[in-house]
């Protein structure tokens, strides 16, 4: 996909946005390493989370340049060991940017990036495995999106609550309280569109 050049907005980079485009901070030798263990690391991370957050299946490959870009340009506030963490409230943020701009909750279902052991791999149970990520998928849609970015967070990327304030930018009692909110709603969803376990003989 052809690379695109605006930095998603972040009150964090403001001054960051500016310098990227105008004149860029020379990094050094250890921080374009770090950019590119990040990005080798983290890629398949960030782009799954973007998908969760309701990013479009045709715009995540842009929406995740968009979140190493901006990452790129705040490599020196970074703290060594918290990058994945970094990357992700970024995502969330660009992820609202993209959604707003192109105004669609959901394209296709999220596609785990995870394989299968082969013997799993048979046409029921990937056809079992199609349907959750599909049941998940709408589950997800159906959330705000300040909801849905704790949630994702702590029950599918297994995040701390105090982890995903400060990725966040958010109190604690901000984060509990929408993780709260964010699993009453996906289990009125779960409780309403899908059959109860004891109802099966």
């Amino acid at each position: 996909m052809a690379s695109r050049s605006v930095i998603p907005a972040d009150p964090r980079s403001g001054d960051a946005r500016a310098e990227a485009r105008e004149a860029p901070r020379r990094r050094s030798v250890e921080e374009e390493l770090r950019i590119a263990q990040a990005l080798g690391e983290h890629f398949e991370t960030v782009w799954r989370s973007l998908r969760r957050f309701g990013v479009g299946e045709s715009q995540a490959d842009d929406a995740a340049q968009h979140v190493f870009v901006a990452f790129a340009a705040r490599i020196e506030v970074v703290e060594l060991g918290r990058e994945r963490p970094y990357l992700l409230g970024i995502a969330a943020r660009v992820a609202a940017n993209f959604r707003r701009q192109h105004a669609r909750l959901r394209e296709e279902p999220v596609e785990s990036v995870d394989v299968a052991p082969s013997s799993e791999r048979n046409p029921e149970s990937l056809l079992v495995q199609q349907q959750r990520r599909e049941q998940l998928d709408r589950a997800l849609a159906t959330l705000p999106d300040l909801q849905r970015q704790v949630f994702v967070l702590y029950e599918l990327e297994g995040f701390s609550l105090p982890e995903i304030a400060r990725a966040l930018e958010i109190p604690l009692g901000t984060a509990t309280s929408r993780l709260r909110r964010a699993r009453d709603a996906f289990e009125a969803w779960v409780d309403q569109h899908l059959p109860s376990p004891s109802g099966d003989s």
